[in-house]
């Protein structure tokens, strides 16, 4: 352990440093979609400070399905504001964010979205997933209407300033969660932050390898049980 705490003084890279010459896997069979949220969806129920009064997390969810599509474009949101806060795109990588949609109404299907600060895509159905209950180490986490998971390059992170590099990463990913989290709160919804997350269940559909895209933090949502 004291190793490992002493390695966050060193921005030497662990690994070769040539990370920018490197690229993750892309997802060549990707479907482009445009959200279109309803502007409810969207519109906050709760200002800040009632936000910040109401917040739990909880295990516990209606069985109502939620709006995909606005899920999509309040993830979108952060993923620009921690491009434009951090600035740290181009030098440690950014961060993506890949939506579980396990009940969904509206336009946009149940399955698996990939989305980043330039737009979403749908990458596969519902049936490809397999069972729900394997995205997590609690079986609770499945009976969300999704489940939202932030992935980072720790290999370009690593480049960047070595083991800081990966703190940096993980801070981001946690700042984002909790963005995306207190986003859904203010607008009706429930849900928690975990990181008890199984890459495993999804590395081939996300094309997760651990270095190049690696989970960090994850978060569900859904309505709220007396909805």
């Amino acid at each position: 352990m004291n190793a490992v705490l002493e390695g966050f003084a060193t921005r030497t890279s662990t690994s070769d440093g040539l990370a920018t010459e490197r690229h993750p896997v892309p997802f060549t069979t990707a479907v482009p979609v445009e959200p279109a949220p309803e502007e409810d969806g969207l519109r906050p129920v709760h200002d800040l400070r009632d936000t910040l009064l109401r917040r739990r997390s909880t295990l516990q969810y209606a069985t109502r399905p939620v709006r995909t599509e606005t899920v999509l474009s309040l993830l979108r949101e952060v993923l620009v504001r921690d491009g434009d806060d951090w600035g740290l795109d181009t030098e440690a990588g950014a961060l993506e964010g890949f939506v579980f949609a396990l009940r969904s109404e509206g336009t946009e299907a149940p399955g698996l979205y990939r989305v980043t600060a330039e737009g979403s895509s749908r990458l596969a159905g519902l049936e490809a997933l397999g069972p729900a209950e394997d995205l997590g180490v609690q079986r609770e986490f499945a009976t969300a209407a999704g489940i939202v998971a932030l992935y980072a390059d720790l290999d370009r992170s690593d480049s960047w300033a070595g083991t800081h590099g990966y703190r940096i990463s993980a801070v981001r990913a946690s700042m984002a969660a909790y963005d995306f989290n207190l986003r859904c709160q203010s607008r009706g919804l429930v849900g928690t932050l975990f990181g008890g997350f199984i890459p495993s269940a999804v590395h081939d559909l996300v094309h997760g390898d651990g270095v190049q895209r690696h989970p960090l933090l994850a978060a569900t949502y859904a309505h709220p049980v007396q909805d």
